[in-house]
């Protein structure tokens, strides 16, 4: 590639090579209808200055009735020619002033030919940069329409009926120009307000020709300026977005891993079948307890009772000692003591099943409590691996549309980017411009 980059001849290597040749395309054209057309128009004279001179003439020329009647407006070189033709036949005294009208005017008509000519080859270089740049410099929208395109099919649309304008406005030069194409605003506007262009089209002409093709690079400049704006755009859309889908994916592997932990440790399936099982052993404690509890309050019931009864047992015993004829309450007597050792045995007894019920019972309670323990960390334990499951189901959902829309952006991006697709530009290009 020779040094001083893109020539348009070959296919472009990188979208910047197509960049720096608009840039410099530009520059050139620039400078080109600045420094050749427009000076040589004018002859180096501020522009009113030029114009009202001009008008001074076609007015001055226009006092002699007969040129006036044969040509009240000038809108063409056309008009213009017969205008000066008329001028050359019907002589008035003017002295050296009146030559010199004369000759400034012929100077106006021969830049006015060399000016059309001039624009004319202009214009089809400027068209050829626009195709360039309607051709490589294309905009596609995502999916989400999270890019302002706007700007560019407004900008495409002020070209196209610009360029028109041009083209139509340097058709009509010679026969005569319609004033509707002429711009309302700048500089075109400033002669408009200045000049009788009403009357004399041709003074205008020329100075809105120029605005339109100062406007044209300026919007030429403009959609290669925000094309390059656009791309980095999709390169930062795309750093970002690759930045959280390696977060997401980051996220979603500790997910993964926590849950794979959990279920490594305890199978869901036997989880919940163990978690049954204790829910069931829970309510069968729940029974037990109620009834060592029942059995507890009934033991403890009669232990009273018969404590109860040894003390009235003892009463009546110690009360039969006063007995005078101990020969006859004997046998009660022995009888009495027969039924205090019977209860004192019955008492031991019932001591003994209350060791027992409440040993029972604090087992009961214990196994119940581990069981409460086991059940809640079992149920934590569901619940945060369908926690997790469903997180991580939500993060597959996210890093999928993630990764859908990285995919549609590096497409957008290698479309304007890729060298294949800048040949296949180039191609239709070529295409584009091979005479029909």
């Amino acid at each position: 590639m020779p040094a001083h980059g893109w020539t348009g001849d070959d296919p472009p290597l990188t979208i910047q090579d197509v960049y720096d040749y608009v840039d410099r395309e530009l520059k050139m054209v620039k400078t080109k209808l600045a420094t050749k057309i427009e000076k040589f128009f004018y002859g180096g004279i501020d522009p009113i200055q030029f114009l009202i001179h001009l008008e001074e003439i076609f007015k001055s020329k226009q006092r002699v009735k007969r040129i006036k009647s044969m040509i009240p407006r000038i809108a063409g070189m056309q008009e213009l020619d017969l205008f000066i033709r008329t001028c050359m036949e019907v002589r008035r005294p003017g002295g050296v002033r009146d030559a010199g009208f004369t000759k400034d005017i012929q100077t106006f008509a021969t830049a006015f030919t060399r000016s059309v000519k001039s624009l004319g080859e202009l214009l089809d270089e400027v068209r050829d940069l626009y195709s360039v740049v309607q051709t490589f410099c294309r905009n596609y929208q995502s999916l989400e329409g999270e890019f302002d395109l706007k700007w560019a099919r407004t900008t495409n649309i002020e070209l196209k009926s610009t360029l028109d304008a041009i083209d139509q406005l340097l058709a009509d030069a010679h026969p005569g120009v319609n004033i509707k194409l002429f711009s309302t605003d700048k500089f075109s506007l400033e002669v408009a307000e200045t000049l009788d262009s009403k009357r004399f089209p041709v003074l205008r002409l020329f100075p809105d020709l120029f605005q339109k093709f100062y406007f044209v690079f300026h919007l030429l400049g403009r959609w290669r300026a925000n094309d390059q704006i656009y791309l980095e755009d999709i390169q930062f859309r795309l750093i970002k977005t690759k930045r959280l889908q390696r977060l997401k994916q980051e996220e979603y592997n500790t997910i993964e891993l926590e849950h794979g932990n959990i279920l490594s440790t305890i199978v869901e399936k036997r989880l919940r079948v163990r978690t049954r099982e204790i829910r069931e052993r829970m309510k069968q404690l729940d029974q037990e307890i109620h009834k060592l509890t029942s059995l507890h309050r009934g033991i403890s019931q009669e232990k009273v009772h018969s404590e109860q009864e040894v003390l009235e047992r003892k009463r009546v015993l110690f009360a039969n000692k006063n007995v005078t004829d101990l020969s006859k309450d004997l046998d009660n007597i022995l009888g009495v003591r027969k039924d205090v050792e019977i209860l004192h045995k019955k008492l031991k007894s019932l001591n003994k099943s209350l060791k027992l019920n409440e040993h029972d019972l604090i087992a009961r309670e214990k196994e119940k409590a581990e069981l409460e323990r086991d059940y809640e960390d079992m149920r934590q334990s569901i619940s945060r691996s369908n926690q997790l499951a469903f997180e991580r189901s939500e993060l597959s959902k996210e890093i999928s549309i993630i990764n859908e829309k990285i995919h549609e952006l590096e497409t957008i991006f290698y479309r304007k980017t890729d060298r294949q697709k800048l040949e296949q530009a180039f191609d239709d290009l070529r295409g584009s411009n091979e005479p029909r």
